[in-house]
């Protein structure tokens, strides 16, 4: 049995931290991920695709977004959908009476709820907004399965402490946790106890720029009561990737704008990239990061640069200087501030002495 674990797909997502026509157009490609992700599991004889929570993004779901949701959960029957909600899904629901025949809910029971497949398997869950201390003694598994455990939210620090409690279900007969929450995959499925595993499916797509690096799902194939594969499968239109470009020996923009593009290198047209500046660079350096930002965005679908370099100080050429600059240097070197905060101050503070624009 072929099963795809899934989640964090966010269809709806206001993506602000895009230009507004860059929005629209990611918007709509992700909701095509997810048919993409349909049609996958159609054509390659999955059965079952497990969505670990967060399909939906809190308030900001149309009923024309969840009609082709739903449209395209339906088209891809004979696979079975088996959908737990997240934190942010959980403020609506889904019309049990609209919902495809092939698509399978938790919260009928406002506790565990569990489905049984063929080839002995099991597939159990319960949506994030009902889970409480108490819902781990209520989880009840048989031995003899191969069963397959679905939850959304992080992981507990500490016994007592909210999210999920590893130590309560440890011996429960869980074979594969299915986990959503977090958008990092976890590659390498960890050990749950002597019988079981768990791991994180990531997001499908990358929305933020938080979010860099190979985004997809987890491919499992279940056989005679055992997990005997699994891949890590990407159908990302875009990936997001983050690159940085040394400017210490920089001298004018033009030189900045290279050492970018060297960056840059190798990195497709298609994706989104971020791009930190960094090192320490001479006094008066032009980086005009506004230029520079437009520039890339021309050969790239989008590129944020961010500034994280500094001014190169030489202390000891303030120490006799009677200008403001030479004050405020040896004013701010009288502090009891770290290295990496006088630092921070100081560059900030000569471009703001220099008229410069600053980024903060």
């Amino acid at each position: 049995m072929k099963i795809i674990h899934t989640g964090d797909i966010h269809l709806g997502s206001p993506l602000r931290g895009l230009p507004t026509d860059k929005a629209k157009l990611r918007q709509a490609e992700i909701v095509d991920g997810f048919r993409r992700l349909c049609m996958y599991a159609r054509e390659n004889g999955v059965q079952a695709v497990l969505i670990a929570g967060d399909l939906f993004d809190e308030n900001q779901t149309t009923a024309s977004l969840r009609a082709d949701v739903l449209s395209a959960i339906s088209s891809a029957s004979p696979v079975c959908f088996f959908y737990v909600s997240g934190n942010h899904d959980g403020a609506f629901s889904l019309d049990d009476n609209a919902l495809p025949q092939n698509l399978y809910v938790f919260s009928k029971n406002h506790g565990w709820h569990s489905y049984e497949l063929p080839e002995n398997v099991s597939i159990t869950g319960i949506d994030a907004r009902n889970l409480r201390m108490e819902s781990y003694a209520a989880l009840q598994l048989l031995p003899n399965r191969f069963n397959i455990v679905m939850m959304h939210g992080d992981i507990a620090r500490a016994q007592g402490t909210d999210g999920i409690s590893l130590a309560h279900l440890q011996n429960r007969h869980i074979d594969y946790l299915a986990l959503g929450h977090i958008h990092v995959p976890t590659m390498q499925a960890q050990r749950l106890d002597g019988r079981g595993y768990y791991r994180y499916c990531g997001c499908l797509e990358g929305r933020g720029f938080d979010e860099c690096g190979r985004r997809g799902f987890f491919l499992l194939e279940v056989r005679g009561g055992r997990l005997v594969n699994e891949q890590f499968v990407s159908l990302s239109k875009r990936e997001i990737c983050l690159c940085k470009a040394d400017i210490s020996a920089c001298r004018s923009y033009y030189d900045v704008e290279t050492a970018a593009l060297s960056a840059l290198n190798g990195v497709k047209r298609e994706n989104m990239v971020k791009l930190v500046l960094y090192g320490n660079h001479t006094a008066g350096l032009r980086k005009d990061i506004a230029l520079l930002s437009a520039r890339l965005c021309e050969q790239y679908f989008y590129v944020k640069v961010a500034d994280e370099s500094r001014v190169a100080i030489d202390y000891a050429q303030y120490k006799n200087d009677l200008s403001e600059r030479g004050e405020f240097v040896r004013e701010a070197c009288r502090s009891s501030l770290s290295e990496a905060e006088l630092a921070e101050i100081l560059d900030v503070g000569l471009k703001a002495l220099a008229g410069e624009d600053i980024d903060l």
